[in-house]
């Protein structure tokens, strides 16, 4: 062992030792043969330089306060050698401290005459902190670990030697902790980073008010937990790393030198939490601070190349458009090539620079398709490995990016042999490399598979097959690691699996995918930071389907759709479900859960309310949520411990979902690159119906439909491509299911019509179920002959509506009314007026806003004491980002965000005469993402929507039908008073189908 492993351990016994009082600790032979290898191992006599010196202070007081330890507790039987040692090794401790020398030995020197007694050492001690920074920074450049160890061994004797808790024993304490965590870097010991949180954390006390030494502690404390994060993936790290970064970089003076290390540092910790969590802004926001820290770095500084590789790295990496591509990547290149222009080679920085380059020739290749470009990757990635040393901390990602270079260059000429071999040496290379369950196993295991898969594809080995689902699974078993890292291998498992025809291995690792897709979704980010990470799997819910019914499993079918979809609906549902049984076991828990959820719900999280908000109010409003998002994960995990609760909130059972069918059948139609079915649920079980078609069938109708129903084009070949779908949707979907059913007779005159609710998920979200026939517009059959539809988001949507009591009949409730038949910006809606006036004379006690009372604040207000709403109005939906889904008031538009967050008490029918008001996207197809989900989820029972563009001359005589409908039925039912208004219609005017046929009922 070294000195300072032995110094070590020592050190650990002595603390144990002061911690326990237990003096038998010193006794014990162990004890003694360390003390005695440890004092063995220095030639106290030889002339020291500075570092050397002290080193030797640092053990002999270690071992000067063993022996003399020994002495106290030990005097029956004193050995003369612990108390010569102790008077010995205190002489080396008194001509640097003397006030750590115990008074008694230090009143034997004076009485012995021993001039120890009046000898100082002349050097400050803030001079020993000094030299120990310059050999870091030697260190730094030369990669000589021996160096760090000179350097800690500076700063603990100026620790350990001042009399004085004081900003200069901080000092000295900071940059030890900057030592070590530069040698875990280097060296990869755990012990030396949690010894460099130890001491950072013991200066922050030790630091005035105002002090330049705190921006070094920020620094210093900032990246020890982005390596402690790195090293655990406990996201708690990262939080901590942030906010203390986030106070050295905003609140220190805007020219101290240092402040472009806090600044590279915050960088550092917010594209972690980007990469970790998928926080959009902390992508932006770190890329904004990497720029200002190149722009405040002299050109002769020697960390100016890190700097800008940095800074390369998030431009490369940024998720948004920050310039246009080809400039993103020229740029990322020429900074690249500038720093490397500014390290010699051997300096440590230029292997992670290499491996920047190699990554931005990739990417620019991915955009031009220039040969030159892999070429330039290639050899870029091989100078990287070859200057990253054996046993250098960052070989790991060195040799990652020299095998995704590889792998580009296989696709790009699949003739070049044994370039994938290399690729998958070098991938299994980087992950012996790697500590066991270390985060980046993940992603080493993730590009391991994608190679396998390839080597696969060219060769037709099943061993690389089988090879890359165990590499894809394994990254998806590494705890340390993302979720969202781990859901995209479990899904790349399971599509090579379903590829296999193995479609039982392939459910699982779906199932899988599913579970870390959920706590991707995470609470403690925002709405749009939420989509924008379940829209990177957009099949995900339907291969787990799909595949579950190929292996004969069409109740778990159902739960694994449910479990993938309307993710965001099932989050907004927690604090809008009474949790009747966890407050009869637990109402303390019950209290803290209603609270959390209470909280996270009012956080402000649309762009209306939003509006206004500078930088440092956006990150406030971050951390309070992922704040409250692990009080609710703390809450939900003492839940689950009740016995009987050990599912709380979790993703329902088959059981459990197919009460849902109470009323009658739910379709759930399911299309995937592995086959097309319908679901039939019904309460004494489910059945998997085929269908004949295939995903991109159904794709391309469905954008063949949005085109011809966009309001630019013609409204005759609007009308002849609904007709189109129609009978095809008859023939492919309706007709089967149907007489699946058993409906195939017409709806009688006498009795409940029979009802089906349809659950469409992804592209079937796009097409009219309800209305599909045959032989229209002139006689024919569709849907509404044979039975009522209704449709809902998801199933746990449609349990939760029946859970809520209906008004009774002669309970009219508060009414409002919204009208604009005039909007600004808008073309003018006459029939709106003549809509509103005819409600009006139904229900004269109604609310009415119109006009310039119409406002989005008003009627929000308005809302919340309202039982039943009527908007007659323009409404715009984006399929490419659906959570834009608005209704256009006077004063703009009121959002699908700006009512999803609502809890209306009173809310029991919502009609929405606008266009596009219950369609989805195409983007989040399975998020069921509509205004008439919103105010569904927001407390309206039933709503009443449209697909597409409404007729505004039609409109009103269809919503007078569904209110007269409504006036004769003893309980209120709007999808059977939607029903019957839309069959008269039909009847009255046949061609018009392009418009009755938008009409939908949501709700149960």
């Amino acid at each position: 062992m070294s000195i300072r492993d032995l110094a070590l351990e020592l050190e650990q016994r002595l603390a144990t030792f002061y911690s326990s009082g237990d003096p038998e600790l010193l006794r014990e032979p162990e004890a003694q043969q360390l003390a005695d290898r440890l004092y063995y191992s220095v030639d106290w006599y030889a002339p020291a330089e500075a570092a050397e010196g002290a080193r030797m202070f640092n053990v002999a007081l270690l071992l000067a306060g063993f022996h003399w330890h020994r002495c106290e507790y030990f005097e029956e039987d004193i050995s003369r050698e612990d108390a010569t040692r102790a008077t010995f090794l205190y002489k080396m401790v008194c001509q640097v401290a003397p006030h750590l020398v115990p008074e008694v030995v230090m009143s034997v020197y004076v009485q012995t005459g021993d001039p120890v007694a009046d000898m100082r050492t002349d050097n400050p001690l803030s001079a020993y902190t000094q030299l120990g920074i310059n050999l870091l920074k030697e260190a730094e450049t030369k990669g000589d670990t021996r160096l760090l160890d000179d350097a800690a061994e500076l700063c603990l004797l100026t620790a350990r030697a001042n009399p004085r808790e004081d900003v200069v024993k901080a000092e000295a304490l900071v940059t030890l902790g900057n030592i070590l965590t530069r040698r875990y870097e280097f060296m990869d010991e755990e012990d030396d980073l949690e010894r460099a949180l130890i001491v950072t954390r013991a200066a922050e006390d030790l630091i005035p008010d105002g002090d330049p030494c705190r921006l070094k502690f920020c620094s210093g404390l900032g990246h020890i937990a982005i390596r402690m994060f790195q090293l655990t993936g406990v996201l708690d790290w990262l939080d901590e790393a942030v906010r203390v970064l986030r106070e050295g970089a905003y609140e220190s003076p805007g020219d101290d030198t240092l402040r472009a290390a806090v600044l590279t540092n915050l960088t550092a910790a917010l594209t972690a939490q980007h990469q970790a969590i998928g926080r959009f802004d902390a992508a932006t926001e770190a890329l904004q601070a990497q720029f200002e820290a190149v722009g405040i770095t002299p050109r002769d500084h020697p960390d100016l190349p890190s700097r800008l590789v940095n800074l390369t790295d998030l431009i490369l990496g940024h998720p948004g458009k920050i310039t246009a591509e080809a400039d993103r990547y020229d740029l990322a290149i020429g900074l690249l090539d500038d720093a490397l222009s500014l390290l010699p080679d051997g300096h440590p920085d230029r292997p992670g620079c290499l491996n920047s380059l190699t990554s931005a020739y990739q990417a620019r290749y991915r955009l031009t398709n220039e040969p030159l470009d892999l070429v330039a990757a290639a050899e870029a990635g091989v100078s990287a490995v070859e200057a990253s040393a054996v046993g250098h901390y960052r070989r790991p990602m060195m040799l990652m990016g020299f095998a995704q270079s590889l792998k580009a260059f296989a696709d790009r000429f699949p003739g070049s042999g044994g370039l994938l071999d290399m690729a998958v040496a070098a991938l299994h290379e980087a992950y012996t490399l790697l500590p066991e369950g270390h985060p980046d196993c993940a992603d080493v295991l993730t590009g391991l598979g994608a190679i396998l898969r390839d080597r696969f594809t060219t060769g037709g080995k099943p061993a690389d097959r089988d090879g890359a689902v165990r590499a894809l699974r394994g990254a998806a078993a590494v705890l340390s690691a993302s979720a969202r890292t781990r859901a995209r291998a479990a899904s790349a498992a399971g599509d090579i699996l379903a590829d296999a025809q193995d479609f039982a291995g392939a459910t699982g690792s779906y199932a899988l995918a599913l579970e870390q897709l959920e706590l991707t979704a995470w609470r403690g980010l925002g709405r749009a930071d939420r989509e924008r990470l379940i829209a990177e799997f957009p099949s995900l819910a339907a291969n787990a389907a799909t595949c579950a019914v190929r292996d004969g499993k069409p109740e778990r079918a159902v739960e694994l759709l449910e479990q993938g979809r309307g993710i965001l609906i099932a989050q907004a549902l927690e604090t809008r479900t009474d949790h009747w049984q966890l407050r009869a076991l637990a109402g303390e828990l019950a209290d803290r859960l209603e609270q959390v959820l209470g909280e996270l719900e009012r956080l402000p999280d649309s762009p209306s309310r939003t509006a206004g908000w500078e930088p440092q109010d956006h990150r406030q409003a971050d951390e309070s949520r992922a704040a409250l998002a692990r009080q609710r994960e703390e809450v939900l995990k003492e839940i689950r411990a009740l016995s009987g609760l050990e599912d709380f909130l979790r993703s329902p059972s088959f059981d459990a979902l197919r009460a849902a069918a109470a009323r009658g059948p739910v379709v759930l139609p399911v299309a995937s690159t592995y086959g097309c079915f319908v679901l039939l649920l019904a309460e004494d079980g489910v059945e998997a119906l085929p269908l004949e078609t295939s995903a991109e069938e159904l794709a391309g109708r469905a954008v063949t439909l949005a085109v011809a129903l966009d309001p630019g084009h013609s409204p005759f070949k609007a009308r002849s491509t609904v007709l189109d779908t129609l009978e095809w949707l008859w023939g492919t979907v309706a007709e089967p299911v149907l007489g699946a059913l058993g409906r195939t007779e017409s709806i009688g005159p006498d009795g409940d019509p029979p009802r089906v609710w349809w659950c469409p998920t992804g592209i079937f979200s796009q097409f009219p179920l309800h209305a599909a026939g045959r032989d229209l517009p002139d006689g024919g059959v569709t849907v509404s002959d044979r039975v009522v539809s209704s449709y809902t988001p998801t199933l746990r949507a449609l349990l939760h509506a029946r859970d809520r009591p209906r008004l009774s009949a002669d309970a009219d409730g508060r009414g409002l009314i919204v009208s604009m038949p005039s909007t600004p910006d808008f073309r003018d809606l006459p029939a709106a007026a003549d809509e509103a006036r005819d409600l009006r004379g139904r229900r004269p006690d109604a609310r009415l806003l119109t006009g310039p009372a119409a406002t989005a604040p008003t009627v929000l207000e308005a809302l919340a004491d309202c039982s039943w709403v009527h908007f007659a109005c323009h409404g715009t939906q984006d399929v490419a980002q659906p959570s834009r889904g608005a209704l256009i008031l006077h004063d703009g538009p009121l959002t699908l965000r700006d009512i999803v967050n609502l809890r209306l008490p009173y809310a029991e029918f919502a009609y929405l005469s606008a266009c596009e008001t219950s369609r989805g996207g195409f983007v989040l197809a399975d998020e069921a993402i509509s205004f008439a989900a919103a105010v569904q989820v927001a407390g309206f029972r039933d709503v009443v929507g449209t697909q597409w563009s409404i007729d505004d001359v039609l409109a009103p005589e269809v919503a007078d039908l569904v209110y007269e409908h409504l006036s004769r039925q003893s309980v209120p039912d709007p999808g059977a008073a939607l029903h019957e208004a839309l069959r008269a219609v039909r009847a009255q005017k046949p061609n018009a189908v392009a418009s009755w046929a938008a009409y939908v009922h949501v709700g149960p």
